[in-house]
């Protein structure tokens, strides 16, 4: 029998709904037929399957999920996320392929963020930025002179700043940079602390994030949808947090620190 027979069981809601009613706790025969109502030929010769195949197993005439009973129940969760947020990742199939299976399979904390369009989230990023004392983690497509000035004002407070920026707007991300960076009166260690704290690598994504000290988040999945997830909730924010470290890993360093030394010299710092 094997994946096969489990599969034509899986597809079917109602059969999926006799696994959901073992989570948490064992149930007799006459419990499952009276929660979900089915024919007790029918209940009869599913739980057969699942038991043959390991998905249940018997203990005291009460079935319960084994292992693999839970890890099938968690996949189709994913599979049932991965459908009902279809409309934010069907325009890029390529980053999906890069993806590894493990950020997929956590495409369900988007249940745990408010939706925002791009005008509140971007507004609410800035006010978190703003607020930041520890680091800030952002992959994004802005270039703003005041955004970048406030961003290098929190790296003279000590906040490390990483960024991934795509090749599109690499050039002017740069040239932003260093606009703020001639038009501030710096000393030459204010320099260097900005040198140590600015780290870019540049990447091409679909996606917009940003993670603010462990605390807040916000992801944009596609760049042409103009739908943002916000949430301060723990798991939604380690989810985002992967998925820019694998990003981070795979990037190309863009070298900005260059860009420090060279306004530095332009100064008379040597």
């Amino acid at each position: 029998m094997g994946f096969d027979s489990i599969s034509k069981e899986l597809v079917k809601e109602e059969k999926v709904r006799i696994l959901e009613s073992l989570m948490g706790k064992p149930c007799t025969f006459r419990e499952i037929l009276n929660i979900n109502g089915y024919a007790p030929s029918t209940l009869s010769r599913t739980l057969t399957i699942f038991e043959e195949e390991g998905l249940v197993r018997r203990e005291d005439e009460k079935y319960c999920l084994t292992g693999a009973g839970l890890a099938f129940l968690k996949v189709i969760d994913v599979i049932k996320a991965v459908y009902e947020f279809k409309d934010d990742i069907n325009g890029v199939p390529e980053f999906v392929e890069i993806l590894p299976p493990g950020f997929l399979a956590g495409i369900h904390n988007l249940r745990r963020a408010e939706v925002m369009d791009i005008e509140s989230a971007l507004k609410l990023g800035v006010e978190r930025i703003a607020e930041a004392k520890e680091y800030g983690l952002y992959v994004d497509k802005v270039i703003s002179y005041d955004v970048y000035k406030l961003m290098v004002e929190k790296n003279l407070q000590g906040v490390e700043e990483r960024v991934i920026s795509n090749r599109e707007t690499l050039y002017g991300r740069g040239s932003t940079f260093r606009k703020v960076l001639q038009d501030m009166n710096l000393t030459k260690e204010e320099y260097e602390l900005i040198k140590r704290k600015v780290h870019v690598k540049v990447f091409d994504t679909p996606i917009q994030l940003g993670v603010i000290d462990g605390e807040f988040a916000i992801l944009q999945l596609n760049d042409r949808v103009d739908r943002f997830y916000v949430s301060e909730d723990k798991r939604f924010i380690t989810w985002c947090e992967h998925l820019f470290t694998y990003l981070w890993d795979n990037a190309e360093d863009a070298r900005f620190n260059k860009i420090v030394d060279e306004v530095m010299a332009e100064k008379g710092f040597s």
